[in-house]
């Protein structure tokens, strides 16, 4: 994992702190690099008729 952001956050009541939070992000790290990209073609369904009511 290579990016870590991290969060505070405090919980005060009349003036006095009853929680502290943190919690963390981790990121792992970006494999990118520079080459194309093979994307599949797309192909559309042939149209069927609608079937007849009774």
């Amino acid at each position: 994992m290579q990016k870590i952001s991290y969060e505070f956050a405090t919980v005060t009541k009349n003036g006095v702190v009853e929680q502290i939070g943190r919690s963390s992000i981790l990121q792992p790290k970006i494999n990118y690099k520079g080459g194309s990209i093979k994307w599949y073609e797309d192909k559309l369904k042939p149209e069927q008729p609608e079937p007849a009511e009774k």
